[in-house]
């Protein structure tokens, strides 16, 4: 996020950003690919680990509140 949008603090917030966020991913990457690799779960969340057409691999952990609303996505990239 930081590179992307300028934003220090690498959060997007409200679902304009995140619209804006997807959107300018798959203009950019049109033949993107994700592999379910492992789903984890928790009381109040879950997280999706799974790999990309790049060899990146991500661990997308989501906080889930009361009502069974995502509240926080956290993203984790592993650094090869």
């Amino acid at each position: 996020m930081v590179t992307r949008w300028g934003k220090a603090d690498g959060k997007l917030k409200g679902k304009a950003e995140l619209r804006r966020h997807f959107s300018k991913g798959l203009a950019l990457m049109p033949n993107i690919h994700f592999t379910l690799e492992e789903i984890l779960l928790s009381p109040n969340g879950y997280a999706v680990l799974y790999s990309r057409e790049n060899g990146n691999r991500v661990l997308d952990a989501v906080e889930l509140d009361d009502t069974g609303l995502a509240v926080k996505i956290t993203a984790y990239y592993l650094h090869q």
